[in-house]
């Protein structure tokens, strides 16, 4: 091999790496975060100036409809809750003691979605605030 030869290949080896650094490489595109949801199980707790209830609400997505259940002293109950941003309604009959009973809930779920509070009003029974939590 001449030296022309020698200095072909050595120019080809020192070109190459600066021609592969100048080709651009695909970038990943990072996979869109699932947007906030209150699907899943919240202990919660209902106040009066008569009583503190501990209350289950849980809060399932079925095809395009969310649909909930209230589970407390007088049973479980179904709901149809409405959610427009984080404002948050939801009302059911119920009943307690024999007294039918429309429990109606209007609230407002935290911007980290791992909160939610409001008031409640409890037919014939007054009102309440409430407030519910994920559980860890």
């Amino acid at each position: 091999m001449d030296l022309r030869g020698i200095a072909g290949i050595c120019l080809a080896v020192l070109l190459s790496p600066a021609m592969s650094a100048q080709t651009p490489k695909p970038t990943p595109t990072p996979s869109p975060s699932p947007a906030p949801s209150i699907v899943g199980k919240w202990a919660a707790t209902l106040e009066t100036e008569q009583f503190n209830a501990p209350v289950t609400l849980e809060f399932m997505q079925k095809g395009d409809a969310l649909v909930g259940t209230y589970e407390g002293r007088y049973g479980k109950f179904e709901f149809k809750p409405v959610l427009k941003g984080r404002a948050l309604s939801f009302s059911f009959h119920m009943s307690a003691e024999g007294t039918d009973v429309e429990m109606s809930f209007t609230g407002e779920v935290a911007a980290d979605y791992k909160s939610m509070k409001g008031t409640a009003e409890l037919g014939g029974m007054g009102s309440a605030t409430w407030s519910a939590v994920r559980p860890k």
